[in-house]
Order: C-alpha cells, then structure tokens, then sequence
C-alpha cells in the first residue's frame, strides 16, 4: 500500500508551460483524506517552492536544492552548507567556462549576475526569489546550492571539467538541457526521501516516486514504485520499473489514479 509519494517538478509534474496538472490539487485532497504524503522533489529554493504552492504549503513536505534543504511539516528539518573555500574555487572554475554562469542558492535568496536578457528570462523560470548582484564572488550567505546555467548544454560543455575537479567534494548533477547543481557529497534527492521515510516511518515498499532527469536517479531508486517519464532523458528509463504517461498528458496525476486512487484490493 503506497504511503509516500514523491515527484520532481520541471518535466514531471509540471508540463512544458510550468503548469501544474488541472486535477493536481483535487488529487492532493484525496491523498490525505488516505492519510498518503505528497513530496514535492525538486531543484527549486524552497523560497520559490512556497510561492508555487502558497495556498497548500501546509499540505506538502519539500525535498528542495536537490535535498540540500528539506522541509517537514513546515520546518526544515535539513540544510547542507557548501564550505566557502571550495565554493570560490568553484565560482571562479565557472566564470573561465564559455557561456556558463554560476547561480548561488542559498538561506536568504538567490544570487547572479546578470548579463544579458537570455540569462535572466532562464533564471527566472525557476528561481523568483532572486538578487542581481554586480560581482557573485561578493555574496554573503551560507550558500547550499550552485546552480550552473550552461548555455552550451552542460552534458557536452561544463559537466566533464566541474565533475573531473570537484566530485571528491561534491554531488555534481546535470538537471536539464541548460542546468547544472553541485551540492556536498551525500546530497541528493533520495537521500533526502530516506530521510522523510525515517521520519514518517514509512518503507521504500510503501513509496512511489516520479523524475525525468539525472538529478532524479536516487529518487527513483529510493522506491519501490519508480516511474520515469515518457519524455525523459533516454537514458533514464534504466532507473526506474515503471513509465508514466508524458508530462503534457497529466503524467504524474495519471499514475496515480491509476496506481493508488482506482485500484481494488
């Protein structure tokens, strides 16, 4: 019996238009009526997170910054501080690059140069609580997160090099077409839902998760019931047992009528 669901944002739940499904919150309802958690997985700031969610906050726990925030019940529960030493390291590995460029997440916001409109309009996708700054290595804020905006495909461009320098220290991740994190080692998002399983004393067997990307690997291991995507990353399909329909068909929502609202016995 599934007592914990838990579901990337961005290819997943949300479609191409960052909409969520029309029967999300209809859903949500009548998963709790079952007593059945909702996770929201997601590389988005919790900041950000509160705002997609505002009128159902209450409802949801928050695996955020790819686990390096996690929040339940309301309260965090888990943050993952990058040491500042190895951060400028990093930060100045990634200006050297062709078209990439940091983001910095951390307790009290969002932090990035703007440079031009192309980077702003892709920031602003996925980060709303956000500060231009004139010179990223000047921030001051314990900072979890490194987010790399790789215009070049970071697979292809920046992921080789930041992974060869940094993955003793950190988790390096490809999210997206254009997106990049690096969190410390050991952060991820099912190390994070392990977390929220400990706590709520619910099993793997009793879990369904949902993703799309390769920052979405742990979470679909951390369950029993892992769908992956119709739209994901081809090589994604390894990592879990089940499909979901596609996310412009209302995927995540399928599946779970499907799997754990219609089903008898």
């Amino acid at each position: 019996m599934i007592k914990l669901i838990a579901s990337d944002m961005d290819g997943t739940l949300l479609n191409d238009k960052k909409e969520l499904p029309p029967d999300f919150f209809e859903i949500l309802d009548k998963l709790r009526e079952r007593d059945i958690h909702f996770v929201i997985a997601s590389g988005r700031s919790f900041s950000t997170l509160r705002i997609n969610f505002d009128n159902v906050t209450d409802k949801l726990d928050f695996i955020c910054d790819n686990g390096a925030y996690v929040v339940i019940g309301g309260k965090c529960v888990s943050m993952s501080i990058l040491d500042p030493v190895r951060l400028s390291e990093m930060i100045d590995t990634c200006l050297s690059l062709k078209e990439t460029i940091p983001v910095l997440c951390g307790v009290h916001g969002t932090y990035f140069e703007r440079r031009d409109d192309d980077l702003f309009d892709e920031v602003r996708k996925f980060y709303l609580n956000f500060t231009c700054v004139d010179d990223i290595r000047n921030v001051k804020d314990d900072i979890f997160k490194v987010a790399i905006c790789d215009r070049l495909n970071p697979e292809y461009n920046s992921y080789p090099i930041i992974s060869e320098k940094f993955k003793d220290d950190f988790n390096v991740a490809v999210t997206g077409p254009r997106w990049m994190d690096l969190m410390n080692k050991g952060i991820n998002k099912g190390a994070a839902l392990e977390k929220i399983q400990r706590e709520l004393n619910i099993s793997r067997e009793e879990t369904m998760t949902f993703g799309d990307y390769f920052n979405d690997v742990e979470l679909l291991k951390a369950a029993e019931y892992g769908f992956v995507m119709e739209n994901a990353h081809p090589d994604m399909f390894r990592y879990g047992k089940y499909r979901a329909k596609n996310n412009n068909l209302c995927g995540v929502t399928e599946a779970i009528k499907e799997y754990v609202l219609n089903r008898k016995g």
